[in-house]
């Protein structure tokens, strides 16, 4: 693996624990200002945002590794697609020639003559 990876591996995981951490903390901070105990509204509202903030850094994650993996995506199409056209150009060759040595067959058998192989 590359640094680079490594490191998004260790970003992510460390955003995942932070995700999990601010929606204890969010469900906590919740119940407890229902049932009564002593949050404040800033308090439930700071462990929310927190909690959007980390996943929103994760999407981003998310977003900038699917944006690696689409680009390596499309240079393998592109070299697939010259492969493909490489093939095509090789049997149309193929092909040409095969009509000619028909050709060659049909004047050797009109002529009444051996066909040479």
């Amino acid at each position: 693996m590359t640094k680079k990876s490594k490191f998004m591996k260790i970003i992510s995981w460390t955003l995942n624990i932070l995700i999990v951490i601010f929606l204890i903390i969010a469900i906590y901070m919740i119940f407890a200002r229902v049932f009564g105990s002593s949050p404040t509204d800033f308090q439930v509202v700071s462990s929310i945002l927190g909690l959007y903030g980390m996943a929103v850094l994760k999407l981003f994650t998310l977003i900038y590794g699917l944006n690696r993996e689409v680009g390596e995506l499309k240079i393998g199409i592109k070299t697939s697609f010259e492969k493909i056209k490489t093939d095509t150009n090789n049997i149309k060759q193929n092909i040409n020639i095969f009509g000619k040595d028909i050709q060659e067959v049909k004047f050797s058998l009109r002529k009444g003559r051996r066909v040479k192989w």
